[in-house]
């Protein structure tokens, strides 16, 4: 318990106020870099400014923020959301994480990850209620009284549960959408229909219900069913792919967009949403969103000093520790929130092949404690990194199925500390006291951490040939495993009920083909609206998972977000929904007189 009290202590506390604005003199250059993570030096606070949502909220104005990529795509089933960032301010979904509960508000959640909320923390969107009615039925009760936007083809319309069927078959329907490509329609769906105007009954296959339940209600943008006879496919792909033709529920109307540069929302005069910190107020309360696409880190970083963006990070956009050390220091009235990302940097090496050496899990074991994980945390990182972030991601979300690496045994932490001699002798016992050769694809921005690897191994007398690949190469190697040993990517904790790494899945770049975790995988979606049940059978798997070592999970770097104070009803949550990148800005308000004041335009 109280190792959960002092994760969530560290999460909520990372996330500081703006410093004063008689502040003038930059911190000395000895103090740069900031603080380690294992410090709990509190952080600075304004103490004449009220807590976020007590002040109260104005309408109007301009809210700018900033992506590192342009949207690859304006339609959710030609691919992962994730691409397509501008859904996320003009359409909706049939849940959402609750605003209310995060760090604007009371504080019991943090959304900066892409993961599906628990049943305390979700919020219904244009669904008001589901209920499970048996193992393989879900019932979906829709909202009544929200429009589409007012133009072609639905016209301002109200919506109804046959928008939300065809929106949900649509999705399924596009072998390239994330729900295809992971959950095919034949292996998981049984039926998707509307029993009336106001009533969705989704009907999985047996044993799938979990598996589609999050992609159902917090990961499906929701449009109208008339684009579906707007070209031959039947299901509007090539109509909505055309930003032009951006139509949902959402708070924003996308009016402009220009390739590589910016892209232009305006407010959606019929929004339905109340503020959820505010509920008196209808959302948004920003007439304009402004989304600026600056790829390069410096230019971003200048926007941001000079007040051009209004704020800068989440997943798109996120700002190193380096950079955060230098923004703290220039631009000390920034306000910001540290929090550990989605993934770390991992070495995913293949455990189904008998005749490799890192079959043998001394191997495994061997190359872990051969690498020394704090000081890379230390050194590579500047002290701005946790050892372990896999499986169970560190957020107070996750307190009843986290345990934090000194209540692991013995041979789970030594895999995660410096130990060379203890390395070597594990591989005598597996057959290599001379060491061997192996190899790692990668990509050219992972040599550096891979370089430190390689010299660490070699130490123990394992050789490592690095191997880069161009981003197209990499990524089919990647999706399709057709790497020979070794493979570098990311190790995510965000959704450990998932067990995309550890169980067949497209992310399960190490091949592990476990009974135990298959099973456990089956329960988790067996047992999903048993949340107590699910979160203990994640945390009973953790340290076999662990012992295993199927992965060299490499030390996670914190990343920052920062904002200027005028904006305000926000604290630093920036994905709330899953997969909801960035989209906060149907929630914040403007202190169009403080931005005056501070910037005098």
């Amino acid at each position: 318990m109280l190792s959960c009290l002092m994760v969530a202590a560290l999460v909520l506390a990372s996330c500081a106020p703006a410093a004063p604005a008689t502040e003038e003199k930059p911190a000395p250059a000895t103090e740069e870099k900031p603080a380690p993570a294992t410090e709990e030096k509190p952080a600075p606070t304004t103490e004449e400014k009220p807590a976020p949502g007590a002040e109260k909220p104005q309408y109007g104005g301009v809210f700018t923020q900033v992506t590192a990529m342009e949207p690859l795509y304006f339609d959710e089933p030609a691919g992962h959301p994730a691409y397509s960032q501008t859904l996320f301010l003009t359409q909706d979904e049939l849940y959402q994480s609750d605003y209310a509960k995060g760090l604007a508000g009371t504080k019991e959640a943090a959304y900066q990850l892409s993961i599906l909320a628990p049943e305390n923390a979700r919020a219904p969107r244009l669904a008001t209620s589901y209920e499970l009615v048996d193992e393989t039925t879900l019932l979906l009760k829709i909202r009544k009284g929200v429009h589409f936007h007012n133009k072609a083809p639905a016209n301002g319309r109200e919506l109804d549960a046959d928008d939300v069927v065809f929106s949900l078959k649509r999705i399924w329907a596009n072998p390239r959408s994330i729900q295809s490509l992971a959950y095919s329609q034949d292996a998981y769906i049984e039926s998707i229909e509307a029993t009336d105007k106001w009533t969705v009954v989704v009907k999985s296959k047996p044993d799938r219900m979990g598996s589609i339940f999050p992609l159902v209600i917090d990961l499906c943008h929701i449009v109208p069913k008339e684009v579906g006879g707007m070209d031959d496919t039947g299901w509007g792909f090539n109509y909505m792919s055309d930003w032009r033709n951006s139509i949902g529920t959402g708070p924003f109307m996308l009016t402009d967009y220009v390739s590589g540069s910016s892209g232009t929302f305006v407010r959606n005069p019929n929004y339905w949403m109340k503020d959820p910190i505010h509920p008196e107020n209808t959302l948004p309360y920003v007439d304009t969103v402004r989304y600026l696409i600056i790829t390069d880190s410096s230019t971003r970083m200048a926007a941001l000093r000079t007040a051009k963006i209004d704020w800068m990070g989440g997943w798109l956009a996120s700002v190193g520790w380096e950079d955060a050390a230098s923004l703290q220091r220039t631009t000390p009235q920034l306000s910001y929130c540290k929090y550990l990302p989605d993934s770390a940097a991992a070495i995913h090496w293949r455990v189904d092949k008998p005749e490799l050496p890192i079959y043998d899990v001394r191997v495994r074991r061997a190359l872990c404690m051969a690498v020394d994980n704090q000081l890379i945390a230390d050194t590579y990182y500047g002290g701005q990194a946790e050892i372990m972030c896999w499986p169970v991601h560190p957020i107070p979300q996750y307190k009843n199925m986290f345990t934090p690496l000194e209540e692991f045994p013995e041979v789970i932490r030594e895999q995660f500390e410096y130990h060379p001699d203890k390395a070597k002798q594990l591989l005598t016992e597996a057959g290599y006291p001379n060491g061997f050769k192996t190899e790692i694809i990668c990509q050219q921005t992972q040599v550096d951490l891979l370089s430190i690897i390689k010299d660490y191994w070699a130490k123990v007398g394992v050789t490592l040939d690095i191997q880069v690949k161009e981003a197209a190469v990499y990524n089919s190697i990647g999706l399709k495993n057709t790497h020979e040993q070794m493979f570098m990517a990311g190790l995510s904790g965000g959704l450990p009920y998932r067990y995309f790494y550890s169980a067949p899945h497209m992310n399960n770049n190490s091949m592990v083909d476990d009974p135990r975790v298959n099973q456990a995988k089956l329960d988790c979606s067996k047992y999903w609206m048993d949340e107590a049940k699910r979160d203990q059978i994640v945390k009973e798997t953790a340290p076999y998972q662990l012992e295993n070592a199927w992965f060299l999970q490499l030390p996670i770097a914190y990343s920052y977000t920062f904002w200027w104070p005028w904006v305000k009803n926000y604290a630093g949550d920036s994905q709330v929904g899953y997969c909801n990148y960035d989209d906060m800005a149907r929630f914040v308000w403007v202190d169009q007189e403080l931005k005056k004041e501070m910037t005098g335009q």
